[in-house]
């Protein structure tokens, strides 16, 4: 199997979560669980899973040693955080946690930037 297809599905890959990231955006609460069957009941159980996630993402980048994936996952995982900062202050609740999480995944992204070669991005 060539570069290509892995690419291509990727790519595929990429649509399935973005389906569903719409789906929670514009459908209403229940039938976007639905959708995706998640169940709010469980939603702690998830939430185990999603951070693990991210806590591996930021592993395997710094593993990597790679400036350039540090980057880009840094500035990736600084969106969860950033985006629950919005949710969360336009509804009144403390943010401070996310919006530290969030400014903390950019701080690092920057550093990467700064570190890598030039060229790298």
């Amino acid at each position: 199997m060539g570069q290509g297809t892995v690419i291509t599905l990727a790519g595929i890959g990429a649509l399935i979560p973005t389906y569903i990231a719409a789906v929670f955006a514009f459908a209403p609460p229940a039938r976007a669980l639905a959708q995706a069957t998640h169940r709010l009941d469980a939603l702690p159980r998830v939430m185990v899973n999603r951070y693990a996630t991210f806590s591996l993402f930021a592993a395997a980048a710094a593993l990597s040693g790679d400036m350039a994936i540090i980057a880009v996952t840094f500035a990736i995982l600084a969106v969860p955080g950033l985006g629950d900062t919005l949710i969360y202050a336009r509804a009144g609740h403390s943010f401070v946690k996310h919006l530290a999480a969030g400014l903390g995944a950019l701080f690092v992204s920057a550093l990467a930037l700064t570190a890598a070669p030039t060229g790298v991005l």
